[in-house]
């Protein structure tokens, strides 16, 4: 019976492994960036749903420690058969472990203990009612009058006649009752051949282990034998199960913070649970009611809306100090100053990770502008303290301003090319069909993943590489890698990639294409703050998804056509980003090879593959060559690189290796970034453009790799983006003072594309081309490829 405790207060202790470990096999493999996040969801959900319930006064949670514990000190094969915990799990425990404190939970994590004894020691001490969330039998043996387990799925409390029902024995006899018949799962051995119902039977008959031991003369037949053969294993079995008692352990435990949440829940996409985050808990939302005046002018659920310091209401008149959203205000016909300040803007601009100040999907409007009024002077003040003003006022702002324009002009739409593309799209999707079909003497849906796990690893025996819900992946990642594991296969794996390919096309960017026209012209949406790197991004439809190359690139890329006596000018950066490396790096064979025009791809295979100056260079050998010098930009491994250009991994890293021999410089760039970014804990672009890289100094390897490989790419990345947005500006403003007939209607990475007079598209290409060249001065030059077409498939 338990002591006295308090009644009215319940204090919640959750079993952080036992959650985690059902979480990862029974919901689908979330992702965000390539991190899987379902089970951090799950986590958080359930973390949510207890803080919501008014019978809970304390949550805590507890993880095992790493590493041997006590039991392993009295039985050296103590859980030896458990599998080790999959990749994926780890990963996201980590994660959880780096975020959870700041939920202001108490977190306990005590080396050479498991969670079970944490929780039992919290359950003595504690003088209020305990709930453990759990699915462990083995804690099931603390049930008592103060202790139940409370399982958060059903709602249900299991108090000690629930224990009775699930295991046919009550609290107490459950250590008893795994004496007998073991578990598995931990390799604690118990008595061999007995079973739970043999177990349950016995200790019904004799209560204890000690009373079964003292009547072993009682017992008959094959029961006795092995009773008396497996005294030993079941005493050991009982020290097993028994739970240890702590004395003194601390937990980690500091405030709530609340911003810190909002960066782990944007970083890792948990929309759910950004939304219920109450970043505006200190701003009393504002009243819908007419303004004194107007403080912010602001764009929102296709409405314009005045903002002041207690309310906000539809736009009428009048002048504000402030804007929210300037691309999609100048759209609605306002007409924005010359030195307007966008919130929306400047908050990307202070943290581009977090996609600038958005209305949350529990948010109310009230809630929202409340929040825009409270952020608006601060930011204004603090993007000058981090000298970002000027990148607002000379580049992002202009930039808005054309985009505007340019998401109203549009691109036009040849409606029936476009349906002939699908005609010829799903001919192309049967054929691959049928050669699926053919390969795999069955038939097979290359969209089913359940069909294609089970032929590939059932029926192949193929070896699974990453694991959701419903069996061994198959996404396209997992699909790459199995190429490269299982060369044999390597023609039925590519087929199923194309199909894929093809029907992705043939879904997305054919018919479904022309529900966006509007007088048979596209208006895609750029959005300025999608990427944390500084480029755009395109929505509805996504124009920048559309394959550049390929054999199907042609023919869906010829339906997007120039209006009648026009012709499309294409100006595309030549490799903008390996110049930038070369500018950054310093590296002198990098700059030389550029500031020669030799071709960077044929340099690099020969040192890579080690070829004299006469040996000729193959188009696969030069293939690989480029795949290395842009994988070294976004931080390609070995097992990337042979995935991407089917290779082993130790040719492979060979390559890499190579690469830095002829490149020295940029090794020693990339070391020096990484040091830096970890020192000032943001990394910046050429035009002082900055993103902060907040898991720098993680802890965890695999997301500091990841955050390392971030740093050395934004700057890169960042400094293209930059520079193709100052060419927008600056051909904008030549366009426009000399009023020129054409109009830039596309962005397309580095690329610019416009709609030009037929009869100046000569000296318009050479002029725009000679712009973009000088949009900035680097150690190497800017090269810039012109193409002009009467449809985008000829660019």
């Amino acid at each position: 019976m338990a002591e006295d405790f308090n009644k009215d207060r319940v204090t919640v202790l959750i079993d952080g492994n036992s959650v985690i470990y059902r979480a990862f096999y029974n919901v689908p493999p979330l992702t965000a960036g390539g991190v899987p996040t379902g089970v951090i969801h799950v986590f958080l959900s359930v973390l949510e749903k207890l803080r919501k319930n008014p019978e809970i006064s304390d949550i805590i949670i507890i993880f095992d420690a790493k590493g041997k514990n006590r039991r392993h000190e009295m039985f050296e094969s103590y859980k030896a058969t458990r599998q080790a915990m999959p990749e994926d799990l780890i990963l996201q425990l980590n994660i959880l472990k780096e975020m959870l404190p700041y939920t202001g939970y108490p977190i306990y994590c005590i080396e050479g203990y498991e969670a079970d004894d944490v929780i039992n020691t919290l359950s003595q001490t504690i003088n209020n009612k305990v709930w453990i969330v759990t699915k462990d039998k083995d804690l099931h043996q603390l049930v008592n009058d103060k202790v139940q387990i409370y399982d958060y799925q059903k709602d249900e409390i299991i108090d000690r006649e629930k224990v009775y029902e699930k295991f046919g024995l009550y609290p107490e006899s459950i250590p008893d009752m795994l004496a007998l018949m073991g578990d598995t799962s931990d390799n604690i051995p118990g008595i061999a051949g007995i079973g739970p119902k043999t177990a349950k039977t016995l200790l019904d008959n004799y209560k204890s282990l000690d009373n079964i031991f003292n009547n072993v003369e009682n017992l008959k037949g094959r029961i006795k034998e092995k009773i008396m053969q497996g005294k030993e294993h079941a005493y050991l079995s009982r020290e097993l199960v028994k739970l240890f008692f702590i004395e003194n352990m601390l937990p980690y435990h500091i405030e709530r913070d609340e911003e810190k949440l909002k960066y782990y829940y944007e970083l890792y996409q948990l929309k759910q649970q950004l939304s219920s985050l109450n970043t505006a808990s200190s701003v009393k939302a504002l009243e819908y009611k007419p303004v004194k005046s107007v403080e912010i002018m602001a764009y929102l659920n296709d409405k314009i809306y005045a903002v002041d310091e207690t309310a906000y209401y539809e736009y009428e008149q009048g002048e504000p100090l402030y804007y929210y959203d300037i691309k999609s205000l100048i759209k609605k016909g306002i007409n924005i100053p010359e030195k307007a300040f966008d919130i929306l803007l400047a908050d990307y601009l202070m943290d581009p990770d977090a996609g600038g100040i958005r209305q949350l999907k529990d948010e109310s409007e009230g809630e929202f502008f409340a929040k825009l009024y409270k952020k608006r002077r601060d930011l204004f003040n603090k993007l000058k303290e981090n000298s970002l003003d000027k990148l607002y006022y000379d580049m992002e702002l202009p930039v808005a301003r054309i985009l505007a324009e340019m998401e109203q002009t549009g691109i036009m739409i040849n409606a029936e090319n476009i349906k002939s593309v699908a005609e010829k799209l799903k001919t192309f999707v049967d054929i691959e069909y049928d050669n699926i079909k053919d390969m795999a003497g069955q038939e097979l849906n290359p969209n089913s993943p359940k069909q294609l796990s089970a032929y590939l690893y059932d029926k192949l025996g193929l070896k699974g590489i990453k694991k959701n819900k419903s069996g061994y992946s198959t996404d396209e990642d997992t699909l790459k890698d199995l190429r490269v594991t299982y060369p044999e296969y390597d023609n039925f794996i590519s087929s199923i990639l194309k199909y894929r390919e093809i029907n992705k096309l043939y879904s997305t960017y054919t018919l479904n294409m022309l529900e966006y026209a509007v007088d048979d012209r596209i208006h895609t949406e750029f959005k300025q703050t999608g990427t944390a790197t500084g480029r755009l991004s395109s929505i509805n439809p996504n124009m920048q998804n559309i394959p550049q190359k390929g054999e199907y690139a042609e023919i869906l890329r010829s339906s997007f056509v120039a209006k009648q006596g026009c012709r499309l000018v294409s100006l595309d950066y030549s490799q903008i980003e390996l110049r930038i490396l070369a500018h950054l790096s310093q590296d002198e064979n990098l700059i030389k090879a550029f500031n020669e025009n030799k071709d960077i791809h044929t340099m690099t295979a020969h040192s890579i593959f080690h070829l004299s100056p006469n040996d000729v260079v193959t188009h696969d050998i030069r293939r690989i060559a480029k795949a290395v010098n842009f994988g070294i930009l976004y931080g390609l491994s070995s097992f990337g690189l042979a995935r991407d250009t089917k290779v082993t991994r130790k040719e492979a890293q060979r390559f890499i290796d190579g690469y830095f021999a002829l490149y020295p410089k940029v090794k020693i760039f990339i070391d020096e970034i990484i040091k830096q970014t970890r020192e000032k804990g943001y990394c910046s672009t050429i035009l002082g453009r900055k993103r902060n890289i907040h898991d720098i100094n993680s802890r965890n390897a695999n997301i500091r790799t990841r955050a390392e490989r971030m740093a050395v790419n934004a700057p890169i990345q960042g400094s293209a983006a930059d520079i193709i947005k100052l060419a927008m500006i600056n051909c904008d403003k030549y366009i426009k003072d000399n009023n020129i007939d054409a109009k830039c209607i596309l962005q397309i990475h580095d690329e610019l594309i416009f709609e030009v007079n037929e009869n100046i598209i000569s000296d318009f290409t050479h002029k725009m081309t000679n712009i973009m060249e000088k949009a900035v001065s680097l150690s190497v030059p800017l090269l810039v490829n012109a193409e002009t077409g009467d449809n985008w498939g000829q660019l």
